[in-house]
């Protein structure tokens, strides 16, 4: 029998299910009966290629032979879920004889799992498709917290590889703060540190769990009302430990084989062969498997811009014609809104807000210019050409900013959690700026994301290191900076997901002060308006003093919906007007205490 943990996805009766997307040049393992199954393999320059299989631990290997079939070899043969497999062959034109002799063992590249160290890979049960995920958040609605699984959990849980289960156990903590999306770091095998180097593309990465790991994780996230996005890299291949480098022995002038022939390096790895339909169908298969086998409900794809256009919009057209309810988000550098009007993705991650906002904290590259401070706050409530769900921003910043592999002295030690580059967490003014960009960004247009750790304050920087990983003291202890912030972001949260004008499309600016760097604009719908405040500045109104014009005629009662300066945040009795009414102009005499966001809500009636 299966072991255990893979008894739950055994198919009743049969084989797997066909898929939705069908891709010309898909291989791998596919059981087309309960008891059978068949493999296939690329290998354009193989000769007497064939599957082996160790059905028990230190058994006899079993050998089957493929058959031909122009570039590709194919066999069906009886096995067991659970059994290990690998691909055995000559070659017609082996430049790796020197290394490895005339047989080569290799990996399927398509295998769902494998053993880390070793070319086995782990057969996997007839398919059962994941169920539906009741209640998933509309695209526009998606809160989304960013983590790496390796650190997210302790170095001891990493270290005996339960990354993915551990995760899985505290899931509920992210759904407790009030997001309702968990972006993971890439979780397909690499052989990197951080994700970025892919060894397989469809493989679970070994040392954190078990490929069912993985699915229970992302079936414990729906039922925890998370959507699950995966961020894969399709733009090149592995620079340590690759599994695909002269495949099929095949590799003159070091080009890399089949897979990577003719492309170029990057600094993290060589570009795939996109040229070739095969390459480009390994990709498509990829994102095939993380939404029909473990079912994602979106993909960050990776450094968009070292891949051609023309597949970035065959890519987007498939999914999204398959599959319509998969939200689709670019990394590109530098941000372009042409990747979502020509590429088709739906969304961009837009780093600009980040360093816009440390440019205007530091008043530095026109940061200290009124003018271009408010600038810079509207182009991030409202950035061009990014529409609605345009842009994912991270004021406080992504793994990119915050991560540092070189001892905290990357770019100079530029890279930081957000509250480090304002005087650490100890220092109660950069408590407070952290409290207020964080509720700034989720009043804007666009997804609001937060990387793991900052809704905690924690220091420094993120690595994956004993002393740089997720700090589980600071969120599960007793520590009063992370409690009054963790309790701003949950309300935060909260208020995005209850008042639905602050995720429609509408947004008007309706008060600037540059002197003291006061921004109001309004989010509404047909029921209610939100009229958002923020004042990044250490000016102080008290008694009703300042006025702001709502943009939304005279007479109406504004309620105080946040105030990132409520005393349970961290701030003062009395910092905000709970309530107030406009006078025939829109105008409304209010409070507004430094470095916070206010929201006020009025209903249409």
């Amino acid at each position: 029998p299966p072991p255990p943990e893979l008894q739950g996805r055994m198919a009743e009766g049969g084989g797997d299910p066909q898929p939705r997307w069908h891709l010309a040049h898909a291989c791998g393992p596919r059981w087309i009966s309960a008891e059978v199954c068949s493999f296939r393999v690329w290998a354009p320059h193989g000769e007497g290629v064939v599957v082996e299989f160790l059905d028990s631990e230190g058994g006899e290997i079993r050998e089957v032979a493929m058959s031909r079939e122009g570039d590709f070899w194919s066999v069906e043969a009886p096995c067991k879920p659970g059994c290990r497999f690998r691909i055995a062959m000559g070659s017609s034109w082996n430049d790796c004889f020197q290394q490895e002799g005339a047989r080569l063992i290799r990996r399927d590249p398509c295998a769902r799992e494998c053993d880390f160290d070793s070319c086995w890979c782990i057969l996997q049960p007839p398919l059962q498709p994941p169920a539906p995920f009741e209640g998933a958040p509309k695209f526009n609605e998606l809160i989304i917290y960013e983590l790496h699984i390796g650190s997210f959990v302790s170095a001891e849980d990493e270290r005996q590889g339960r990354a993915f289960a551990a995760t899985t156990a505290k899931l509920d903590y992210i759904a407790g703060l009030g997001f309702n999306a968990v972006q993971f770091m890439p979780t397909a095998e690499f052989g990197g540190i951080w994700g970025y180097n892919s060894r397989q593309l469809l493989a679970s990465h070994g040392p954190w769990g078990s490929a069912a790991d993985m699915r229970a994780m992302v079936d414990r996230a729906h039922e925890l009302g998370l959507a699950v996005l995966f961020d894969v890299v399709l733009n090149h291949g592995s620079a340590k430990m690759n599994v695909l480098w002269n495949w099929d022995g095949f590799g003159p002038d070091n080009c890399g084989g089949i897979y990577f022939e003719g492309e170029k390096d990057t600094p993290w790895g060589k570009r795939f062969a996109f040229h070739k339909s095969e390459v480009q169908d390994y990709l498509k298969q990829a994102c095939r498997t993380w939404i029909e086998e473990y079912g994602v409900d979106g993909l960050r794809f990776d450094s968009v811009h070292n891949m051609p256009w023309w597949l970035l919009q065959q890519l987007t057209h498939c999914i999204k014609e398959a599959y319509p309810n998969i939200v689709l988000i670019a990394e590109i550098t530098p941000e372009n809104p042409k990747v979502l009007s020509d590429a088709g993705f739906h969304s961009c991650w837009v780093h600009a807000t980040h360093f816009d906002s440390v440019k205007i904290m530091k008043g530095c590259d026109g940061g200290a210019d009124p003018s271009k401070r408010a600038g810079m706050l509207r182009n991030m409530v409202a950035p061009h050409g990014f529409g609605n769900i345009g842009g994912v921003h991270s004021v406080m910043g992504s793994h990119d900013q915050i991560g540092d592999r070189h001892h905290g002295k990357d770019d100079g030690g530029a890279h930081r959690y957000y509250v480090s580059r304002l005087g650490g967490r100890g220092n109660w003014h950069a408590r407070a700026q952290c409290r207020a960009w964080f509720a700034f960004q989720n009043c804007c247009k666009g997804l609001p994301m937060t990387f793991m750790g900052s809704e905690t304050l924690q220091e420094d920087w993120w690595h994956v290191d004993e002393h740089h990983r997720f700090n589980w003291g600071l969120a599960e202890g007793g520590d009063p900076g992370a409690a009054e912030m963790k309790a701003l972001v949950t309300a935060s949260n909260k208020l995005r997901l209850s008042c639905a004008a602050l995720v429609q499309d509408n947004v008007k600016f309706v008060h600037e002060d540059h002197d003291n760097t006061v921004l109001a604009f309004m989010r509404w719908n047909e029921e209610a308006a939100a009229l958002c405040i923020a004042h990044f500045g250490e000016a102080q109104f008290e008694s009703d003093s300042y006025g702001v014009n709502t943009g939304w005629g005279g007479g109406r009662s504004w309620k105080l919906a946040l105030s990132t300066q409520a005393p349970e945040f961290g701030g003062w009795e009395g910092s905000s007007t709970p309530e107030a009414k406009a006078d025939d102009s829109g105008k409304i005499l209010i409070n507004i205490p430094k470095w916070s966001l206010l929201v006020y809500v009025s209903s249409s009636a």
